[in-house]
């Protein structure tokens, strides 16, 4: 089922993205007087073709669902009708043919604002980002900061959700800067520094997930007060045998007491094999029950398991309501908060790619199509307004990636163009046909790359 989630999520994004990024070229180059032969989504053998209009274009759709292009009238690729030689995008003038590449890119962007805005006006649901069990020996412990503080803002920027502080966070440790965090805690408000200069977000081995900036400076969640509550017992299992059964909570072990079930299923797991005594509260009240954790191999370790599936059952539930936020916008602050939104993106990103070209960031920052069709799914399963977040995210992704200089892609064909400018004529046709062979051999090594990424990340 996860995987036809994914699959689904994955060719909804492709399929909206790459549509979106060619129907700019498409547009533009018609208004411009350019005729179109070919529109297509996907490349390879057509699974689906026809022609429409009184050009009768072809529209496609290819059985490799990573991209698409627009075949345009061109002499370079054969043969033109002279009567029709003053349409073919080889005689337009600089501006045309940098209006025409440049349209797909702009697409993508006018895409992310405008699922951005959808996003903001139909509400988007996070977690209030207060602090959770720490570490003595974590950033955020040693910067002064308490179990039970929310963070409100990073240098002076308010902060609303754990997605915020996680993008101010990663901001600053990019920059090697200390940042000042101000929250708001059981004595009042106060501000501490949290120094960041030493972290390196976007390093990491190739073929390993960059961990988390969260993490990274010890950041956990906190958790309303629970007990752990069977909802199901397995057949056979030691629980079982123990008469445990589904309704009955339990409350700890070996006389320690939990409110954090995810703290209690982490005791559970250290004690495979091993003799527990578990505390359960039932219909009958308070019991003591001895159970032997069975051994069980997860993700290359030892752990115990009981045979259970746990449901968390807040104490208050009113303070684990409160942990979950959503807020909505109206049609104009919501635009507001998606340009807001667009820009922090669009310089993060840029910056990443800067760095990734300087060797000052790993290549185990970038993913690929397996990557993104996981959290497509993810996104999908979550609501409409998560999938029209990582939508917006992706197209823009997608249109910085391909202004980027690169032979192949749009950045390289207008780098092509600026030195036209700048000389008075066309580069050659060997030095152009050397460019597209370098740009060729730069996407099948960036190809394999996130392929690699992908797959090591799935295999751990």
């Amino acid at each position: 089922m996860d995987i036809l989630v994914s699959l689904l999520g994955f060719l909804l994004t492709i399929g909206i993205l790459v549509a979106f990024h060619e129907y700019g070229h498409f547009w533009v180059a018609r208004r411009l007087g350019v005729r179109v032969l070919t529109y297509s989504l996907g490349f390879g053998r057509a699974i689906f073709s026809t022609r429409r209009g009184a050009e009768s274009i072809e529209y496609r759709v290819g059985m490799l669902p990573l991209g698409g292009y627009v075949r345009m009238l061109d002499e370079r690729e054969g043969e033109v009708d002279p009567a029709e030689r003053h349409r073919a995008f080889n005689r337009q003038s600089i501006p045309v043919r940098v209006a025409v590449v440049a349209a797909g890119p702009a697409a993508n962007i006018i895409l992310a604002l405008f699922f951005w805005w959808l996003m903001f006006m139909i509400g988007t649901q996070g977690l209030l980002p207060k602090v959770g069990d720490l570490e003595a020996e974590s950033r955020l412990a040693s910067a002064g900061v308490e179990q039970g503080d929310v963070i409100r803002a990073v240098d002076g920027r308010p902060v609303a959700t754990l997605s915020d502080l996680r993008l101010s966070l990663l901001n600053g440790a990019i920059d090697q800067r200390r940042v000042v965090l101000s929250m708001q805690g059981e004595g009042g408000s106060r501000q501490v520094t949290l120094d960041l200069r030493d972290l390196d977000p976007l390093g990491g081995e190739i073929g390993q997930q960059p961990t988390d900036i969260l993490q990274r400076v010890g950041f956990a969640p906190w958790r309303a007060p629970a007990e752990a509550e069977i909802a199901e017992v397995q057949p056979g299992s030691p629980a079982a045998a123990a008469g445990l059964s589904a309704g009955d909570r339990i409350l700890g072990l070996d006389g320690r007491r939990y409110q954090n079930p995810w703290a209690l299923i982490e005791a559970i797991g250290a004690r495979a094999g091993k003799s527990t005594e578990l505390i359960v509260a039932g219909n009958t009240g308070e019991r003591r029950v001895d159970i032997t954790p069975r051994p069980t191999a997860v993700d290359g370790e030892t752990v115990g398991r009981i045979g259970v599936a746990l449901a968390s059952r807040p104490l208050d539930p009113e303070a684990a309501k409160a942990m979950f936020l959503m807020e909505r916008a109206g049609p104009i602050e919501a635009m507001g908060l998606a340009v807001e939104r667009s820009w922090e993106m669009t310089t993060l990103t840029i910056e990443v790619f800067a760095r990734l070209l300087t060797g000052e960031a790993s290549l185990a920052n970038l993913s690929g199509p397996v990557a993104i069709a996981e959290y497509a799914g993810k996104s999908l399963l979550l609501g409409l307004s998560t999938f029209l977040g990582f939508m917006a995210l992706v197209s823009l992704s997608l249109a910085i990636l391909n202004l980027l200089p690169i032979p192949m892609l749009d950045g390289g064909h207008l780098l092509l163009y600026a030195i036209e400018a700048i000389k008075g004529s066309p580069v050659g046709q060997a030095i152009e046909e050397g460019f597209a062979r370098l740009g060729v051999a730069l996407l099948a090594v960036l190809m394999v790359v996130v392929f690699y990424n992908d797959i090591a990340r799935l295999m751990h």
